[in-house]
C-alpha cells in the first residue's frame, strides 16, 4: 500500500510543482508592499496553485505516453515525463483519474477565492483552458510555450488578487510586465528541458519549438526571451517601481549565459541535466528576491 502511495506521488515529479512557489511570492509580495495582505487567502491560493499544478504533470504524464513521446532513454529530473506509465508501474487509466482528483481539488479552491473575487472567474478560465489545452493540443502544434508565459503569469496575478479586498485592486501596465516575469522564466524552462526529448517529440509529431527550429535556433530564442526576462527587471527599477535590492536579482545572470552556451552545445542527457538545473534556479534567485525586494522597507 505505501509502495503504491509513494508511485501515485513520485509519478507527477512534486519536486518540479516547486517552481509555482516564486510565481505565488511574487504576486502576495506585490500586494503586501501596496498595503495588502490575506493569510488565509494566501495559503489557500498557495495550495490551489500546488495542487493545478501537480495535475498539469499528472495530464501531460497521460498524453506524451498516449503520444508515444515518452522513453526510459529520455528520462531525467526535469524532463521526459515521470516514467511511470512507461515502465508500467501505473496506468493511464490510474494516472488520468489522479490528473482528474487533483484538477478537481485545485479547481474548488479556485471556486471558493472567486466567490470573494469575481475577476479571479477570469483568470480561472484562462489558466484551465491552459492546463486542459496544453498536452493534448498546444503543446503538439506549438503553443506549449506560449502557454508557459500565460498560465504562470496567471498564478501571479491570481495570487495578487486574492490579497485585496473585495473589488478592490490595483493594477497597471508595470504591474502587467512584472507579472510577465514568471512567464517567461517557465517558458524559458520548458524550452531548455525540450531538447532532450527532441527525437522522440519529432517522431510523435509534436511542433514544440525545439522540434520545429532545431536546438541551435531554439537557443538563441532562449537567449531572447532572457534578456526580455532581465531587461523587464532594469526598467522596473530605474522607473522607481522596483527597488535597488531587486538588482540582486542579476546574480543569476551568469547562469543565464552559462545555460545559453551549454545549451548552444548540447551534446546528451547527461550532460544537460546540470543545464536544465541551472535555469530552473534562475528562476528561484531572480523571482524570490525580487519578491524579498517589494516586501522589505529599503
Amino acid at each position: 500500500m505505501i509502495s503504491v502511495i509513494k508511485d501515485y506521488f513520485l509519478s507527477i515529479r512534486p519536486h518540479i510543482v516547486l517552481t509555482s512557489v516564486p510565481c505565488w511570492l511574487l504576486g502576495v509580495s506585490l500586494a503586501y508592499s501596496k498595503g495588502y495582505f490575506n493569510l488565509s487567502n494566501a495559503i489557500l491560493a498557495l495550495i490551489g496553485v500546488l495542487f493545478l499544478h501537480l495535475s498539469v504533470n499528472a495530464f501531460n504524464e497521460v498524453f506524451d505516453y498516449l503520444r508515444g513521446n515518452d522513453s526510459i532513454e529520455s528520462l531525467s529530473e526535469y524532463s521526459g515525463g515521470g516514467g511511470y506509465l512507461v515502465k508500467g508501474l501505473l496506468t493511464p487509466f490510474q494516472m488520468g483519474t489522479w490528473a482528474l482528483i487533483l484538477f478537481i481539488v485545485g479547481t474548488s479552491i479556485g471556486v471558493f477565492l472567486a466567490l470573494q473575487h469575481k475577476i479571479i472567474i477570469i483568470i480561472g478560465f484562462i489558466g484551465i483552458l491552459m492546463i486542459l489545452l496544453y498536452t493534448p493540443l498546444l503543446k503538439p502544434i506549438g503553443l506549449g510555450e506560449i502557454a508557459m508565459i500565460v498560465g504562470f503569469s496567471c498564478i501571479s496575478v491570481g495570487s495578487y488578487i486574492c490579497m485585496f479586498d473585495s473589488q478592490q485592486y490595483l493594477f497597471d501596465f508595470y504591474t502587467f510586465l512584472l507579472f510577465l516575469l514568471p512567464g517567461l522564466w517557465k517558458s524559458c524552462v520548458l524550452l531548455i528541458n525540450e531538447f532532450p526529448d527532441y527525437e522522440n517529440d519529432k517522431k510523435a509529431n509534436v511542433k514544440n519549438w525545439v522540434v520545429r527550429f532545431g536546438r541551435k535556433k531554439a537557443s538563441m530564442i532562449y537567449f531572447f526571451l532572457m534578456l526580455i526576462f532581465y531587461s523587464i527587471i532594469l526598467y522596473l527599477f530605474f522607473i522607481g517601481y522596483l527597488k535597488i535590492l531587486s538588482l540582486l536579482a542579476f546574480l543569476s545572470f551568469p547562469l543565464f549565459i552559462k545555460v545559453f552556451i551549454d545549451s548552444m552545445n548540447y551534446k546528451d542527457l547527461l550532460t544537460h541535466i546540470p543545464v536544465m538545473r541551472n535555469q530552473v534556479n534562475i528562476g528561484y534567485i531572480s523571482l524570490i528576491t525580487v519578491s524579498v525586494s517589494l516586501i522589505l522597507p529599503f
